[in-house]
């Protein structure tokens, strides 16, 4: 499938969802207002009947406008959940959209949280944040699934488990509705409306389900509560009735002040409990839907069944207990009813009842629910990697082999470049100690070399396919250092950041496991001669370890190198051509250095009067 035929396809569903978010946007609004009706009907018939007016008459009118009100509640409850599966629906198809034609950037998941970790490839190689890996192909929106995609790219995993991933990721790659569906009920919305792009989904975090799920604390420990809201609210409905048959109103005002110190005594518990399950952070109504898509998994990869089997192991469904905990919550959201709440919760100590269901219901699932998020998440992050190989179909998907060649990539490219402007080369690094010297002028292409190899080590090390026609490479530890940042703050200079980077490959070197090193421009915050030495005895003690990898250079001194170290050494070089005063690149690796720089013709160009001899 073409680009342009993967942007129609993408287009048209978009068309569809909408259509169908208007449709059932139309019928929330109806039963709203009918909901509304209804309300209104009780609270007459309500205050008829306490002012004696007809009671047979008014009471059987209020009992009929409470049901029909609950029942309401239910319904409009089931057309806002349509409402917003379209809306998700609508959302994940726009997405899809933007990523394959290019505009990714403007998506709203980035990483951009795990920018701040240290780490030693990821800023180098653009994996989180604006314009990122992640950001490209994330489809990942739950806590746990953004913390599984970030731990695969940047965690390299052994041969065998990238070899099952990537068996799942083929798997999942033509089941474009499963996946569209399994990311449209990860979306945590509270509405069928798409965000503003540039706004941040807030992202589901379960931590505090989990922890008020694996804790023993709450209104059931407590007797005197739980058993006082079984039991009062008799007596005040006894009381009630009492009253209006003429009786004093002592037996209902005593038992609605107990009813008001249960409430208070269990005030804590039913807050924690409330917050934990069905705060806008958690949004946990799209959790057991997930649950379900998963469960029902019947795809042959072994990953895959794993995962599955441990949704099962403790023996009943997730997704029910899910569905369990949304149909308690269902009942807990008349909070959000400032109308009917205060006066119902005071009355039936509804707050009480509903916290308790919610810790019968945790009691069922306090050993197994962390591994549920967490199996999610794996799914999610595998997901990811199935939309790109979908949406990049010349992607392939690597060999990793420990007996292997090191690093033989065929027609590789940068993954975040459009295909249309994509310009793949041939990258071989077949033994043990050997390295690319990279030279070229200004703007020719280095820099992006490097940073598509190390993307393709990243994907490859994840279970992803990668930008290439094919890739051979071997278990590596990869290291960078291509984009240097001083700081003031810590009294750091420019030259020093990149000699502690740079000491950090070293070091990485002496480990049994082969380094896979690149390196742009390395040492040019110091003078040339220092610079030519530092940089060869680098490369000397790199290959000398074992390491396998490139460096890139405007310094063709650095080309003469000794006999023995050019034995390990690759030359090739990018090239520029200017033509009327127009200098054009094309982004062919050629072998051998450079024989000219572009500095002062870059000058020229921007309008500095400088002579190029």
């Amino acid at each position: 499938m073409t680009q342009a035929e993967l942007q129609g396809l993408y287009e048209t569903r978009l068309a569809r969802a909408r259509s169908e978010t208007e449709v059932w946007g139309t019928r929330s609004r109806r039963v709203s207002n009918l909901r509304g009706l209804a309300f209104l009907v009780l609270a007459g018939a309500l205050i008829a009947l306490l002012l004696g007016e007809q009671p047979i008459l008014t009471g059987g009118l209020a009992f009929v406008a409470m049901v029909a009100f609950f029942a309401f509640i239910a319904w409009h409850g089931r057309v806002l959940a349509r409402e917003d599966a379209a809306g998700r629906a609508a959302a994940v198809n726009e997405d899809a959209a933007l990523r394959v034609s290019g505009r990714f950037r403007e998506l709203a998941e980035d990483g951009r949280r795990f920018q701040a970790l240290e780490h030693p490839y990821a800023d180098d190689l653009d994996l989180f944040g604006r314009g990122s890996l992640y950001q490209r192909i994330a489809v990942a929106h739950t806590r746990f699934g953004e913390d599984a995609l970030a731990r695969f790219l940047t965690d390299p995993a052994p041969p065998e488990t990238i070899e099952r991933r990537q068996h799942a990721v083929r798997a999942l790659t033509p089941e474009l509705d499963l996946r569209q569906r399994f990311e449209a009920l990860s979306f945590a919305v509270a509405s069928g409306d798409r965000p503003e792009k540039d706004k941040k989904r807030p992202v589901p975090d379960p931590a505090r389900l989990i922890e008020w799920a694996e804790s023993r604390e709450g209104v059931s420990s407590d007797a005197l509560t739980s058993w006082g809201a079984r039991i009062v609210p008799l007596v005040t409905l006894t009381g009630f009735v009492l009253w209006t048959r003429g009786s004093q109103p002592f037996v209902l005002l005593a038992a609605l002040f107990a009813q008001f110190y249960l409430l208070f005594r269990a005030s804590v518990s039913c807050t924690r409990a409330f917050n934990a399950c069905s705060s806008t952070e958690g949004a946990f109504r799209s959790y057991g839907p997930m649950l379900r898509v998963v469960e029902e998994l019947a795809l042959d990869a072994p990953l895959l069944a794993e995962l599955k089997a441990r949704l099962l192991a403790s023996g009943s469904s997730p997704s029910s207990a899910m569905s369990r905990l949304e149909r308690v919550l269902g009942w807990f959201e008349l909070r959000h009813n400032g109308l009917v709440y205060p006066f119902v919760n005071l009355v039936t100590l509804w707050d009480v009842h509903c916290t308790l269901a919610l810790e019968r219901w945790r009691e069922t699932v306090r050993d197994a629910i962390a591994d549920w998020f967490r199996v999610l998440g794996e799914v999610e992050a595998l997901s990811s990697f199935a939309g790109l190989s979908h949406d990049e179909p010349e992607f392939a998907f690597p060999e990793v082999r420990t007996d292997g060649p090191f690093f033989v990539a065929e027609a590789l490219a940068h993954p975040l470049i459009a295909p249309d402007r994509r310009v793949a080369n041939d990258v071989s690094l077949e033994t043990k100690g050997t390295a690319l010297l990279v030279t070229g002028s200004n703007m020719s292409g280095k820099s992006t070399l490097l940073r598509a190899m190390g993307l393709a080590a990243v994907l490859a090390f994840a279970g992803a396919p990668v930008c290439a026609r094919r890739l051979r490479i071997a278990p590596l530890t990869l290291r960078t250092s291509v984009r240097v940042t001083d700081s003031l703050e810590r009294g750091v200079s420019h030259f020093y950041a990149e000699v502690k980077k740079l000491g950090a490959v070293i070091e990485a070197s002496r480990a049994d496991k082969p380094v896979f090193f690149l390196l742009d421009e390395i040492l040019h915050g110091t003078n040339s001669r220092e610079r030519q030495i530092g940089a060869r005895w680098l490369l000397a003690e790199l290959l000398e370890r074992g390491a396998v990898g490139a460096v890139s250079t405007h310094d063709e001194e650095l080309c003469r190198l000794t006999p023995a170290l050019m034995s390990r050494v690759t030359l090739v070089h990018f090239r520029e051509t200017v033509a009327d005063g127009k200098m054009t690149f094309d982004y062919r690796l050629r072998e051998g250095p450079v024989q000219a720089g572009n500095a002062l013709r870059v000058m020229q160009l921007a309008g500095l009067d400088v002579p190029l001899s």
